[in-house]
């Protein structure tokens, strides 16, 4: 199964079982926010039981309001009712600070990315 879906805020696609999930947009607010999750939602509710991954890129995320990561974890919480595991790529910077603060980090499995992992490795010790 694959499948590739375009909007301004959110890139998505499936292949052989593992859903990915880019956030195009390097601002979430309140209007980002509502759009990502419901293409997210409307994936998991019609192909959630053929899934066992999603992987969550952040990495062009600069800046992301309370709403944003709210959404986060909302998605992350859909995805478990279905069975699916998440995990978090390309989290940095002030992000990675803001998520490791909020421990919002421990709900999901980090993804090694070899251009930022050590930055974020960086964010957590501080």
């Amino acid at each position: 199964m694959n499948q590739n879906t375009f909007n301004p805020y959110v890139s998505t696609s499936m292949k052989d079982g593992v859903f990915h999930v880019c956030l195009a947009a390097p601002r979430v607010g309140d209007h980002e926010a509502a759009i990502i999750a419901a293409s997210v939602h409307r994936t998991l509710r019609q192909h959630g039981g053929s899934l066992t991954k999603m992987v969550l890129d952040v990495s062009s995320v600069q800046m992301m309001q309370s709403v944003g990561l709210g959404m986060c974890i909302d998605i992350r919480n859909t995805a478990e009712a279905f069975g699916v595991q998440t995990t978090l790529r390309g989290l940095r910077g002030r992000l990675a600070q803001l998520f490791t603060m909020l421990k919002i980090d421990r709900l999901f499995g980090l993804e090694p990315d070899h251009e930022m992992g050590f930055e974020y490795e960086q964010a957590a010790a501080a």
